[in-house]
């Protein structure tokens, strides 16, 4: 009996097969198989179906997976379709053939010889009437963001965004009864690209041409605000009021045309021993695309 149990111990040390009645369940095993995709995502714009999912690209047991492709099938069977992507976002656009009845599609990941299962059917019923394209469409810089104008006799719009002209099919907003949208997300020196497409109930319209802008700030902020001289002992004190503009990081201040400081302060004062009467002073705001304020002047009697 002891010999029985001494080897059934020397077992529990050296394999890896058995769990010899120790907690918990062994990891399960690597396999080469895709992970499917989540969810297929269908709509329509003008007279093609777009097709678009997001995948991360790992394995079933959770492995990164670095390269893959996707088969797309619809009830007909697999459909040739060049399909783009970024980041993690793709998509495909498949011509409408038939406007009488229902479409599926659903898809699957393939890596080498291996599939993963495929996605729950995604089902659609086309409308053959078609929103107008939205055909003049214009952006322009204000100061709190980008402006997008453009014309159109349809009430209902979709705005889709990216850093580049490559831009998903997922909206980054919706108008409606309103043919302009301000942009406010947005930061100093990126890029923005935008497309415009109306919609009526499920079914979108073919999208606007693609317009892009760098968002650059070019409009100064407001100036200080009542500046003042105080004479104390043997000093003069100006002060003002801050700029109602947001964005301003500091102030200069100007002594007969010429700059005091070269970085701005950011208090509201500023003591100057070295006065002389007659002396002009002058203040201007600056905000934090180095856009300069108005001057706001005052001078010592």
């Amino acid at each position: 009996m002891r010999k029985t149990f001494k080897k059934i111990f020397i077992l529990c040390i050296y394999t890896t097969v058995v769990s010899c009645g120790l907690k918990g369940s062994p990891l399960p095993p690597l396999t080469n198989n895709p992970a499917p995709v989540d969810k297929l995502n269908v709509k329509q714009a003008g007279r093609d179906f777009i097709l678009y999912w997001t995948y991360e690209g790992r394995y079933e047991d959770n492995r990164k997976m670095d390269s893959f492709s996707f088969e797309i099938f619809s009830l007909d069977g697999k459909i040739q379709s060049d399909i783009k992507n970024k980041g993690n976002i793709y998509w495909t656009e498949v011509p409408i053939k038939d406007f009488e009845n229902e479409h599926c599609f659903r898809i699957r990941v393939v890596k080498e010889d291996n599939y993963s299962d495929f996605s729950r059917y995604s089902c659609i019923y086309p409308d053959s009437d078609i929103p107008k394209k939205v055909s003049i469409f214009n952006l322009s810089i204000r100061e709190d963001g980008i402006l997008l104008e453009w014309k159109s006799e349809e009430k209902k719009f979709r705005i889709f965004r990216s850093n580049d002209e490559n831009i998903p099919p997922i909206e980054y907003s919706v108008v409606k009864n309103s043919n302009e949208f301000l942009d406010r997300n947005v930061q100093i020196g990126n890029k923005f690209c935008y497309y415009i497409s109306s919609f009526r109930d499920n079914v979108e319209s073919y999208p606007s041409e693609i317009k892009c802008e760098v968002f650059i700030d070019i409009f100064p902020p407001e100036p200080p605000l009542k500046p003042e001289l105080l004479k104390k002992d043997n000093e003069y004190i100006i002060i003002w009021t801050e700029s109602p503009s947001k964005d301003v990081v500091g102030y200069y201040i100007y002594k007969n045309g010429r700059k005091i400081n070269l970085t701005p302060i950011k208090t509201y004062y500023f003591k100057d021993k070295n006065y002389q009467k007659g002396d002009k002073y002058s203040i201007t705001a600056v905000d934090r695309a180095g856009n300069e304020s108005e001057p706001a002047y005052l001078s010592v009697e």
